[in-house]
């Protein structure tokens, strides 16, 4: 269950991650790797600290989508076509209400974990400027749970911008995710916001 309950949390957390624009990497594989085992080992403390609140707990997490990720990237992407038809307040609504599902689905999910380990086993520069750094998680029944994060560099700053788990990228799974959920509806990103604050029960601002 609670390699399941892992697997689950990696999607929800990387699906954020998502997508390149025309970017550049001027930071070295090097610097990618430094910057991704920084993540790495942040996150497994962060769910295994069993000294913490869940509210600190929650608050540090939030922190670490909103300084190591491209939130922006994922309205784009994630949801294609109807980003450019919201407006800006619909788009702010969507990017703050899926950061904060994410918070409060995952962050406390995993304080009775204990000792995951996070590997980085090395880097490749893409064709597109980006770097891939591979990495790994090892928990503790010696199960292997290989992760690839795409990363950029845009004005100075180092962003995760994809992240593939075990051979799927969580963007284009969170595509088709949302894809489903405004076929439901009326199509528009309105129908995504209500969903999200239903699951959230945070009534709209």
């Amino acid at each position: 269950m609670k390699g399941i309950l892992m697997k689950k949390f990696i999607y929800m957390f990387v699906s954020l991650f998502i997508w390149s624009e025309t970017l550049q990497a001027n930071i070295t594989p090097q610097e990618a790797e430094v910057f991704m085992a920084d993540i790495g080992e942040t996150v497994i403390m962060l769910l295994t600290d069993q000294s913490i609140s869940d509210q600190e707990r929650a608050s540090q997490f939030r922190e670490i989508l909103e300084t190591r990720f491209n939130l922006k990237a994922i309205g784009k992407f994630v949801l294609g076509r109807h980003w450019k038809q919201a407006s800006d307040e619909e788009k702010r609504r969507f990017l703050e209400l899926f950061k904060e599902t994410t918070v409060a689905s995952y962050a406390t999910r995993f304080k009775d974990y204990t000792s995951e380990e996070f590997d980085i086993l090395g880097s490749r520069v893409e064709a597109d400027g980006g770097i891939t750094v591979l990495s790994q998680i090892i928990r503790p029944s010696g199960q292997i749970i290989p992760i690839a994060w795409k990363i950029f560099e845009k004005n100075g700053e180092i962003r995760i911008y994809d992240v593939i788990l075990e051979g799927i990228s969580m963007g284009i799974t969170q595509r088709s995710e949302y894809a489903s959920v405004m076929q439901q509806g009326d199509g528009t990103i309105e129908t995504i916001n209500k969903a999200l604050e239903k699951k959230l029960s945070v009534p709209k601002s």
